[in-house]
């Protein structure tokens, strides 16, 4: 098993170092850190130099180096997270899984499962949509970023993580993955407050255009139950193009 964390220089290297404690010390996991500047890394850290532009690309780079290594599971977290749980446990799944993200504000974890993420077209307009409320037999995707993929699902779907490096579309891939599982391994977000605001850019034309063509039929069937579900889900859109 390995965690592959894209880092792009905007968290202090204080969470990033806490994150990848957690993982290799307590966990056992091999870690894998995509960044595109020059950085110390603890000595168990394997570092990848990031080729592919954006989020996406940093996991693309991430999740093929895993491929080629022979990881069977390879797990996907940010630079400053702290864990509540083993998350080894989503390794568990046989296709993919992902978790509750429990917000963290002002030094307090409040125990609430919240959001599921996932792209929509509305009105012919590209659409975020974040979950406020839900049930998880209806999540199709999260946008959050902890979950893990078995190798034979990655394999097929790691491509779309090249593709597709604009945020809020830096997930995509797990919508062409065969359904995928809640484990309950909850975690924290660590530094809101010092973090700095994190540069979020829509979609080019270009993308937003290949989306609604080649992408958005296949999305439109997988959240079809979502969608029509009883009672409706409460959730916030906002337009990305």
């Amino acid at each position: 098993m390995a965690a592959v964390i894209p880092y792009d220089g905007k968290d202090p290297l204080k969470y990033l170092y806490t994150t990848a404690h957690q993982l290799h010390r307590q966990m056992g996991l091999d870690v894998i850190v995509v960044d595109t500047g020059f950085h110390l890394y603890p000595p168990y850290v394997k570092r990848i130099r990031q080729k592919t532009p954006g989020v996406a690309g940093a996991r693309y780079d991430g999740f093929t180096y895993a491929l080629k290594a022979g990881y069977d599971c390879i797990i996907n977290s940010d630079s400053h997270l702290i864990f509540l749980d083993d998350i080894t446990k989503l390794c568990r799944t046989s296709t993919w899984s992902s978790t509750y993200h429990h917000p963290h504000l002002l030094g307090f974890a409040l125990p609430i499962k919240i959001y599921s993420s996932y792209i929509a077209v509305k009105n012919e307009v590209l659409t975020w949509c974040s979950v406020v409320n839900h049930r998880p037999d209806h999540i199709v995707m999260t946008n959050e970023p902890l979950y893990a993929v078995r190798r034979h699902v990655l394999e097929d779907i790691v491509h779309w993580w090249a593709r597709y490096t604009t945020y809020a579309l830096d997930n995509i891939g797990l919508l062409f993955a065969p359904e995928g599982e809640i484990i309950e391994a909850p975690y924290i977000h660590i530094g809101p407050l010092d973090r700095g605001k994190p540069t979020r850019r829509k979609p080019s034309k270009e993308e937003a255009e290949r989306f609604k063509k080649e992408v958005w039929p296949r999305v439109a069937e997988k959240i079809r139950s979502f969608e029509s579900s009883t009672p409706p889900q409460a959730r916030v859109c906002l337009p990305l193009e």
